[in-house]
C-alpha cells in the first residue's frame, strides 16, 4: 500500500519537477541570447553597423576585448569601445558558450546543434536547441551534432 502510494506520488512529482527543470534552461537560454544579441548590437552602434566577425576559439573576441573604430582588437588610447561582454554566455539548454559560424542565414534547423550559432553578414545569432549537455569535442564545426 505504502509502495503504491510513493509511486503515484512520483508519477505526480517527477513530471512536474522536470517541467521546471526544462522551464528554467529555457529561461536560463533565452535571458543569454537576448545579452548576446544586445552586445552585438552594442557593438554595431559603435562600429558603423557593422558585425563582430572575428572568431577565435569559438569566442566572438571583438565583443570580449577593446577595440578601435575599425574593429581592431587591441590596447591602447585608440582602443575604445568595449568590451561588450565579459565572455561568451553558456547556452543552458547543452552547456556549451561555443559560438559557430554559419553561412547561411537562418539556419536549416536548431535542434540538433549546440552552442550558439551566430551569421556574422547580418549580425544575427541563435541558440542551439539541443537538449541535452554535450562534449565539445563531439560538435562539429558549424556547431551540429
Amino acid at each position: 500500500m505504502v509502495v503504491a502510494a510513493m509511486a503515484i506520488i512520483a508519477g505526480v512529482v517527477v513530471p512536474q519537477v522536470t517541467t521546471v527543470i526544462d522551464d528554467a534552461k529555457n529561461s536560463a537560454m533565452l535571458r543569454d541570447l537576448r545579452e548576446l544579441s544586445m552586445a552585438i548590437e552594442r557593438y554595431r552602434m559603435d562600429h558603423n553597423g557593422g558585425a563582430p566577425d572575428q572568431l577565435q576559439n569559438g569566442v566572438l573576441v571583438q565583443l570580449t576585448h577593446v577595440t578601435d573604430a575599425e574593429g581592431n582588437v587591441g590596447t591602447g588610447p585608440q582602443f575604445v569601445y568595449g568590451p561588450y561582454t565579459r565572455e561568451m554566455p553558456t547556452n543552458a539548454l547543452n552547456g556549451l558558450a561555443r559560438v559557430f559560424r554559419i553561412n547561411a542565414a537562418p539556419p536549416a534547423t536548431l535542434t540538433n546543434r549546440a552552442g550558439w550559432i551566430y551569421h556574422p553578414a547580418s549580425g544575427q545569432v541563435w541558440a542551439g536547441l539541443y537538449p541535452e549537455i554535450v562534449d565539445a569535442a563531439l560538435v562539429q564545426a558549424e556547431g551540429s551534432l
